[in-house]
């Protein structure tokens, strides 16, 4: 919990300096808000450790598919990874290139999706033919 608090304390003092550097030097603004974005994606990562090692536990015990589970991850991984960059572009003005990655990130994941949907429809095929 401390590691979340200093990651928020850092965020904050960015945000200040972010707004009190000089109109002239808006690239070293840029390139500090990148590179605080990118230690606070670092902290974040390192929370969902134990969520990974947990869903690999889960699926020991249940005897889950791991294709199946990879692509919930993968899924969540997309998530992730596109709602940072959409906040970026939104933040730097250009929110409708951010609602193009969001879009991009639907499509992804539809696509990495059709394994199970195929799943799915031979599992309802196969109650089907039984019936």
């Amino acid at each position: 919990m401390e590691l979340l608090f200093k990651a928020s304390a850092g965020v904050l003092i960015t945000v200040v300096l972010y707004h009190t550097i000089p109109c002239e030097r808006k690239e070293l603004a840029l390139l500090l808000s990148v590179a605080v974005s990118c230690m606070v994606c670092i902290v974040a990562f390192s929370f969902l450790k134990p969520v990974v090692s947990f869903i690999e536990d889960l699926q020991n015990v249940a005897k889950l598919d791991s294709e199946m589970l990879g692509i919930l991850m993968k899924a969540v991984g997309i998530a992730l990874v596109t709602e940072v960059t959409a906040l970026i572009c939104k933040d730097f003005g250009n929110g409708a290139l951010g609602k193009t990655v969001q879009f991009l990130a639907i499509a992804g994941t539809l696509w990495l999706a059709l394994p199970i949907f195929q799943e799915l429809l031979n599992l309802f095929e196969s109650i089907l033919t039984e019936t």
